[in-house]
């Protein structure tokens, strides 16, 4: 490939510019309210710029250990789009009272991103399992006080894999 950087650009500009197509579509077919309207797809901008980190990282994959430090902003952005989205398609924006604590997850996950595209660095592993670890105890607790019925059931069952992790893993390291 000649020019990879116009690929890059040209990727991007036709991604936009097919998610602006699709919210001006849904929102004049079906009206402002609509799931297609950008009222509700917004959230998709942001997903966008989060992807966005991750592409020169694939176009340019011979070269990603010179540029794999865009996972990490690029995965923090693309959690915040994910939540955003989740938060607009259902309208259930008072899930961000436990919901914040994804992102802590977050930045796990970029730290994960670093270690598997970078030189492996043991501590980027350690670090994203024990930020990855505390976070979603933290959301288990959370949604199962304040989720409702379908949120408490699932914060509950987090709870109860996250203690049978924790009790297996103390038995196993004493024999």
């Amino acid at each position: 490939m000649k020019n990879k950087s116009s690929l890059y650009i040209g990727v991007m500009v036709l991604v936009l510019g097919a998610l602006f197509l699709l919210m001006n579509i849904g929102s004049t077919l079906f009206g402002s309210r609509s799931l297609l309207s950008i009222s509700r797809l917004w959230p998709l901008i942001v997903i966008w710029i989060g992807l966005g980190f991750f592409l020169p990282i694939f176009i340019w994959w011979d070269s990603r250990h010179k540029n794999y430090g865009l996972a990490m902003p690029g995965t923090i952005i693309l959690v915040n789009g994910l939540i955003l989205f989740y938060c607009s398609l259902s309208g259930d924006w008072m899930a961000w009272s436990y919901l914040w604590t994804l992102e802590p997850l977050s930045v796990a996950l970029g730290l994960l991103a670093l270690y598997f595209l970078g030189a492996r660095a043991q501590g980027l592993l350690i670090a994203a399992l024990a930020i990855g670890g505390a976070s979603l105890a933290v959301f288990a607790i959370l949604v199962s006080a304040m989720g409702g019925i379908v949120g408490g059931v699932l914060g509950a069952f987090l709870l109860i894999a996250l203690g049978i992790i924790l009790v297996a893993r103390s038995l196993i390291q004493r024999k």
